[in-house]
């Protein structure tokens, strides 16, 4: 792709399509801006078909079911891209259902940008970006269950990896 190189954006869009996944079910925000480039530069460059086929969804349980007709009806794993936090968040009931099915779905969520101040290009620069990470689970559970009752909630790791 010409013009601002190959991004790790365009590089997982295409790992998808290279693996099978045919249609990419989003509910984009403000952690997706490097798809939604990737899928503009892709568009004028006119190799739309190196990435797999994007279908913008209003909400996230629209994406997750659309995804599980969709590889319930072709027998091949569709990809979910959702919002941070509540964006997953959206998915529990759906995300059930694919389980149960033992559909073959795969499921991913924006990360807030973690650096703050331009030092890379893409630093937090919307308030939501302060506000949509949840960097400590764990607090929350100790606090609603008690350090001797065992909690539902698990402590997440850094994905900024």
């Amino acid at each position: 792709m010409a013009d601002g190189g190959y991004t790790t954006s365009t590089a997982f869009l295409r790992a998808l399509r290279d693996g099978g996944v045919t249609h990419v079910f989003a509910n984009l925000g403000s952690d997706h801006p490097g798809f939604i480039e990737a899928y503009a530069r892709a568009r004028r460059d006119g190799v739309t078909e190196r990435l797999p086929e994007l279908i913008v969804c209003p909400h996230e349980s629209v994406a997750l079911s659309a995804a599980q007709g969709y590889a319930q009806v072709t027998g091949q794993a569709q990809a979910v891209i959702v919002h941070v936090e509540c964006g997953t968040q959206n998915l529990g009931g759906m995300l059930h259902n694919v389980a149960r099915g033992r559909v073959p779905v795969l499921i991913f969520a924006g990360a807030s940008p973690y650096t703050q101040r331009g030092e890379l290009p893409g630093s937090r620069n919307e308030f939501i970006q302060w506000i949509q990470d949840v960097p400590d689970q764990l607090l929350p559970a100790l606090c609603c269950c008690g350090r001797d009752r065992p909690s539902s909630l698990s402590p997440s790791g850094s994905r900024n990896i």
